[in-house]
């Protein structure tokens, strides 16, 4: 049997578009995100506890058998979803598991990766509408994800792929052909129809990402965040993003320029990927940036908890810094409750706006 796929990808990449489609396959199963490798780091290193590293070891297991102990039983739990739908394969989306691609392809030796990169202005634009981060913010979750994305396929070769979401929008079919050709799929029909066959099966309509599983893919999604972003948030991701959106074939100015990363192909493995890497000194794409918090092993030695009421009352407590007052505003905002925050999110955009 195949290995499972695994697609990664930063917020607002199209991920969760790519995992409906192959999801609609008549193979292929894919459910919500699940980040069950976050459950994977816990089984190393038990969360919070001073002796939690090693607790199986102590017990006379080894990490290779600790792991193909763990990797059957998440075979099993993923494939119980594959068979309950009559289909032979399983995948999983989330994009935190960009920072776990080791793991996973150590764990599941015959797994395929699919990266999803997006242009940075309407990956940026994305986050900064659904989920009200800041330009920077959201600048920097791009930049942190995507650097890894290179990082891995460069260094897993023909294991790894790379496709584009403006590719994927425009031209679906031939995207999809290619793809699941790499997968080693037959060809479906309902991968251009991914919508209603999604639709037809009843349950949640809205997915992670606030997705709606019954939309067909809306190319004027492409080039939407151009008429949403200031000239001086476009200008600030030029020269944040520029050099990173060029490598993965980006022109800054105009979503719809393209530059194929590869002559005559949509899917681009790994290898084409290892030989742009060495083009692009400047962006040090073989060194791994910093993992989050919440991706690595939870070491009580360098971790701590607190409960919200807890941060919240220390922020209370912390006078505002003279002559800072953006500083005292935010911390104003944070002691606003989250429902609240929700309703007005939409009028603090439009004063911001207005204000630059």
């Amino acid at each position: 049997m195949p290995g499972p796929i695994f697609i990664i990808g930063a917020m607002g990449s199209g991920s969760t578009l790519l995992r409906l489609i192959l999801d609609s396959h008549d193979n292929i199963a894919i459910p919500r995100e699940t980040g069950f490798m976050r459950a994977y780091n816990a089984h190393q290193f038990i969360p919070y506890k001073w002796s939690g590293r090693n607790w199986a070891k102590r017990m006379g297991w080894s990490r290779k058998e600790l792991d193909e102990e763990l990797a059957r039983f998440y075979d099993r739990i993923f494939m119980r979803n594959v068979e309950r739908q009559g289909k032979q394969r399983w995948g999983d989306k989330t994009p935190y598991h960009t920072w776990h691609v080791d793991d996973m392809a150590r764990l599941f030796p015959e797994a395929q990766f699919v990266g999803i990169v997006r242009h940075p202005g309407g990956c940026v634009g994305s986050n900064m509408s659904r989920w009200g981060h800041g330009v920077k913010q959201a600048a920097y979750h791009y930049t942190r994800y995507n650097r890894e994305i290179a990082r891995q396929a460069a260094a897993l070769g023909e294991r790894f792929a790379i496709v584009r979401y403006e590719d994927l929008v425009l031209r679906p079919e031939a995207l999809m052909r290619e793809l699941l050709d790499w997968l080693g799929e037959p060809w479906s029909e309902n991968v251009l129809s991914h919508h209603t066959v999604q639709g037809a099966r009843g349950g949640r309509v809205k997915v992670e990402g606030r997705s709606r599983v019954d939309e067909p893919i809306d190319t004027s999604r492409i080039a939407k965040w151009t008429t949403r972003m200031g000239e001086g948030q476009r200008a600030y991701l030029k020269r944040r993003l520029g050099t990173l959106g060029e490598f993965f074939g980006y022109d800054m100015d105009d979503p719809l320029a393209l530059a194929p990363l590869r002559e005559g192909a949509l899917v681009v493995g790994g290898e084409v990927i290892d030989a742009r890497v060495a083009r692009y000194p400047s962006l040090d794409l073989r060194t791994q940036g910093t993992v989050p918090v919440a991706d690595r092993l939870y070491d009580p030695r360098k971790l701590g908890v607190r409960t919200l009421e807890t941060l919240r009352e220390l922020e209370r407590r912390r006078p505002p810094k003279p002559n800072r007052p953006k500083r005292a505003a935010v911390a104003a905002w944070r002691r606003v409750p989250p429902r609240a925050r929700a309703r007005l999110r939409p009028a603090v955009r439009r004063v911001r706006a207005w204000l630059r």
